[in-house]
């Protein structure tokens, strides 16, 4: 790490040794040309994980531009799990770990990437998964930026139904009949509607299936016959329409 950057790191010590043992979530924000770490709250009910309050990250946002995300491991070393591998693929931006390990602080950066493939993705749920594709699909494709929704594995089974009670507050009303670009939202080894996938011409998938590589596949009578609902992006705030 650069000296720019070193009271950044002193302050996201102090951060996560006040917030051990639950996992400390900052950013570094570029504030007129000088870099400031912004301690987060973090909404994860779990001692070994972290969820970056969405509030936070807005208001760090209006200060400038946010160049590193910042997160703890309590006790144990900096090297990243799978699932900040995957957060970090996806965010596009550097990450630093900062691991607590008997009062000794260590350090590991990972740098920023580019943009994910949409084809060929491992399966990590939540952070590479089907609704993660939809969003990276809009962006890269269609230069829209989707909300995004925290959700746990399993949630299909267990109470909720993420893609029918947010479709519209992502953008979405419900069509008869697919166009490029549109979402298919599929029930799959369950009732409720779990799985998303987008409608390109030639009556072809791009999806990503739990436990498998993200591809393109053949809207065939197998996912037909599990299709639940037709979207069409309209944006926030548009009314329900059939075609």
């Amino acid at each position: 790490m650069s000296e720019l950057f070193n009271k950044c790191r002193v302050d996201a010590e102090a951060h996560a040794f006040a917030e051990y043992p639950r996992e400390a979530v900052g950013l570094v924000v570029n504030v007129r040309g000088k870099p400031k770490y912004v301690p987060c709250r973090n909404q994860s009910e779990e001692l070994d994980h972290f969820i970056l309050h969405p509030e936070d990250y807005a208001a760090a946002e209006d200060m400038g531009d946010i160049v590193v995300i910042v997160h703890s491991h309590p006790d144990v070393g900096p090297e990243p799990s799978l699932h900040d591998l995957a957060s970090h693929a996806v965010s596009r931006t550097t990450w630093w770990i900062v691991g607590l390990v008997n009062g000794v602080a260590t350090w590991h950066e990972m740098p920023a990437n580019g943009e994910l493939a949409l084809e060929g993705r491992v399966f990590v749920h939540g952070v590479i998964d089907c609704y993660t594709l939809i969003r990276d699909y809009y962006r890269q494709v269609r230069d829209i930026s989707l909300l995004d929704f925290h959700r746990k594995d399993d949630w299909w089974h267990n109470g909720e139904n993420l893609y029918v009670d947010n479709f519209a507050r992502a953008g979405f009303v419900p069509v008869s009949t697919p166009e490029q670009g549109d979402v298919i939202i599929m029930a799959i080894g369950s009732p409720t509607p779990c799985h998303g996938a987008i409608w390109l011409d030639g009556d072809v998938l791009l999806h990503h299936l739990y436990g498998r590589l993200s591809c393109k596949e053949v809207y065939g009578r197998s996912f037909r016959e599990c299709t639940t609902h037709i979207l069409r992006y309209k944006g926030v705030g548009a009314k329900n329409e059939a075609n």
